[in-house]
């Protein structure tokens, strides 16, 4: 490594480590005077409601707040905050959207950390105030006023919002239930339709990731990009695919796996324009230092965040030595990279699961092997049943039903695999330092082998 690189990356890594320090030390706005009474304030909703059957989850940029004098009168004349952003949880109906001015009237609150019952802890605060929300309001009474007037940013985030409402709405049309939710998880991430059951049978036969837009599908749709527009001049395939991704992050909200997916699509794309090579694990590494620049509290307080590392790391590490040993399973469909995926996965996943949730799955590795190969021409089908419902209804329903025999597939799988007795196994809570253990234990063992075959070469 030359001068210049080692300097390079030692920057990286300094600001990437001085800003995680930084962030152990989050305070949250005073609004003492507001906590535990009834309050009326105005603000506007700062993210995409997520939907679900028993209401709607958003959060609220309040501007002012205001307490109640009296518990009688319900009169609010003085003000106790304003400046901050509220988790609020509101009924389904009316539904909310993006950009819009709003009043609203109930109890503020912080948020608190809970227990599963396993008896493992979640750390809830830490997972709202990586996004800066200290405060939370549920049962909230809320009321449209206005749309506020949005800059260039948000207004192509409110055009994107309205088209992915739009083509669910086409899903739902075309799909009917449950097969439009897991549709709509696929494409766009909206897996909360799916149910509380259907998504425990996801998790359960290791299959959830396909449901909450892994890298697996922006993949996918990074690969659909380059091949529908690879009529074009070299340089502009590229820079429109660019965009589309970037899109297409935005359009399905941006979560840390997505933003991970998509940076590091970026990367490959910006490596091919200028027709250099493009190392993934260098890639990797970059885009979560960079995600880490911006947001430090990611690190220890999102899940979403560290499994997506962790998964792609395994896959970068282990994906191609374990399919080299794996010559006796059939190439036919990809299963033998399935099963190679899979297995790097696993290995670099599970014990951080294991101690975060306390359940594995014991027969992901056949279920994948069934769901898999299906999932890009579910995507295909999905994707051309929501976009047509733009056109015709009819044309939509044509579509629709070629979806629908495959979703139906994939339901019946994870269906039928999530009801065998054992196919997943639960754990007691244990020490961290046993999860340190095992990852020291095969990054040594993966130490040893590139040392051994280094030897060997030379």
């Amino acid at each position: 490594m030359n001068k210049g690189v080692f300097v390079f990356w030692s920057i990286f890594v300094g600001v990437a480590l001085f800003r995680v320090f930084n962030s152990l030390y989050y305070s949250a706005p005073d609004i003492s005077s507001c906590l535990k009474h009834d309050v009326r304030g105005f603000g506007i909703v700062s993210e995409e409601p997520a939907r679900t059957d028993s209401g709607q989850v958003f959060i609220i940029n309040a501007k002012k707040i205001f307490v109640s004098n009296s518990s009688s009168t319900k009169e609010y004349s003085s003000e106790c905050g304003g400046n901050v952003l509220i988790r609020v949880k509101a009924k389904l109906y009316p539904q909310f959207l993006f950009g819009q001015n709003v009043l609203f009237v109930g109890k503020i609150n912080r948020p608190f950390n809970f227990s599963s019952d396993s008896g493992r802890s979640f750390d809830y605060k830490g997972y709202l105030a990586k996004n800066n929300v200290f405060y939370e309001m549920k049962s909230a009474v809320v009321e449209v006023v206005s749309m506020e007037k949005m800059n260039i940013f948000d207004t192509i985030s409110s055009l994107l919002f309205s088209l992915k409402r739009g083509f669910v709405f086409n899903l739902e049309r075309a799909l009917g239930e449950p097969h439009a939710a897991l549709a709509s998880g696929l494409v766009v991430g909206e897996k909360a339709a799916l149910g509380k059951d259907l998504l425990d049978d996801f998790r359960t036969v290791g299959l959830i990731h396909i449901v909450v837009l892994s890298g697996y599908n922006i993949t996918v749709v990074g690969d659909a990009l380059r091949r529908i527009l690879s009529f074009l001049p070299r340089v502009w395939g590229i820079s429109v695919g660019g965009i589309g991704i970037v899109l297409f992050g935005v359009l399905v909200g941006g979560g840390a796996t997505v933003v991970r997916s998509c940076f590091m699509a970026s990367i490959a794309l910006s490596a091919d324009l200028i027709r250099r090579e493009y190392a993934v694990s260098r890639a990797l590494i970059f885009a979560a230092l960079l995600m880490l620049i911006q947001n430090p509290m990611i690190l220890l307080h999102d899940p979403s965040f560290q499994l997506s590392f962790l998964a792609t790391l395994g896959l970068i590490l282990f994906a191609s030595p374990i399919e080299g040993r794996l010559g006796f399973i059939p190439e036919k469909f990809g299963i033998r990279g399935i099963v190679a995926s899979t297995i790097a996965t696993q290995i670099t996943v599970s014990p951080y699961i294991l101690y975060m949730m306390g359940q594995i799955s014991i027969i992901g590795m056949v279920v994948n092997i069934l769901v898999l190969p299906c999932i890009p021409v579910t995507m295909l089908a999905v994707f051309l049943t929501g976009v047509s419902g733009f056109v015709s209804v009819y044309i939509s329903y044509c579509f629709g039903w070629f979806a629908h025999a495959l979703l139906s597939y994939e339901l019946l799988v994870v269906r039928y695999f999530a009801r065998i007795p054992f196919a997943s196994l639960h754990v007691q809570t244990f020490s961290f330092w046993w999860v340190v253990g095992f990852y020291l234990i095969v990054a040594s063992i993966y130490a040893l082998v590139l040392y051994s075959r280094s030897h060997t070469i030379n």
